[in-house]
């Protein structure tokens, strides 16, 4: 059976202990699991756990207190650029410090053979952190709840409305023929602002660029609260947005109005700033759920 090693435990998150003491204080005002099962798609980011764990937290605190699902269909954006511009992990199970997870191989087939966009590709996820960086939080939820879930994986390297309804639509059909219980999972950093990024358009005093950066993201996020799609790609087009997972986002909130979601809620916003106090390199992070 395939498995997939971890690319970036000890970088992006720790690779030992550290790792289940960081997630306990993570979730340490964790409530019991539900069995609501109201949400259906959730938006988290995957910069280090340092700068940006917590606000994930907050996605999955909401999730499992809501009641975990069978499959977390989890898309993130390919920074690297291998393989296939839409890929979904095949079979076999991912590795982290926690142990093994398994990829429902039997949804992974049934999104490729109903969006024609899709490759079965494993090469586009062997170095890719941003699904990866889910997946501790995964784990450990599931351990909690005293038993498995799966996951599905797709790394995006295209990010538009075509791609965004394709998916969205493959993944409720894929649930629905197969009686799955699903949410999808966003795997997303927001405005990458600085010369490290190349991405200077604005020249902004640096005790105020934590506030602009927060104004610009929220004319994102305004839009996926709302669950507008296109909304979302035109203020991107507008702003020349650094958001690194649109089509991601895009997928979840075509996904969560198929399956009858009416309302999507912020849980949390921070920037690298808050942590790094580094003007050179802010990054915008959030948390969001979507629900029926």
């Amino acid at each position: 059976m395939e498995v997939r090693y971890p690319a970036v435990a000890g970088s992006f998150y720790p690779s030992g202990e550290e790792l289940v003491l960081m997630l306990e204080e993570f979730f340490k005002d964790l409530g019991e699991e539900g069995n609501e099962r109201r949400i259906t798609a959730g938006v988290a980011p995957h910069a280090g756990y340092v700068f940006s764990g917590y606000t994930a937290s907050r996605t999955y605190k909401a999730i499992f207190e809501d009641g975990l699902p069978e499959t977390f269909v989890i898309l993130g954006p390919n920074h690297t650029g291998l393989g296939s511009p839409i890929a979904v992990y095949p079979s076999g199970k991912w590795l982290t410090p926690l142990g093994e997870i398994e990829v429902d191989a039997e949804m992974a087939r049934a999104i490729a053979g109903i969006s024609g966009m899709v490759d079965l590709d494993e090469l586009a996820h062997k170095y890719e952190h941003s699904i990866e960086v889910q997946i501790p939080f995964i784990q450990y939820l599931s351990e909690l709840a005293g038993r498995e879930v799966k996951i599905v994986p797709i790394a995006l390297g295209i990010h538009d409305e075509e791609v965004a309804g394709s998916l969205g639509k493959a993944v409720f059909e894929a649930s629905k023929e197969l009686g799955r219980d699903v949410v999808v999972i966003a795997s997303t950093d927001f405005m990458h602002y600085g010369p490290v990024y190349g991405y200077v358009p604005f020249r902004v005093r640096a005790e105020e660029l934590p506030h602009r950066i927060k104004e610009w993201d929220f004319r994102i996020i305004r839009r996926i609260l709302d669950f507008d799609v296109n909304g979302m790609f035109r203020e991107l087009g507008e702003m020349n947005h650094t958001m690194c997972g649109p089509g991601g986002v895009g997928t979840a909130m075509v996904y969560s109005r198929l399956a009858g979601a009416l309302e999507a809620e912020l849980l949390h916003y921070t920037t690298s700033f808050e942590v790094s106090r580094s003007t050179d390199a802010v990054v915008g992070y959030a948390g969001i759920v979507m629900r029926r």
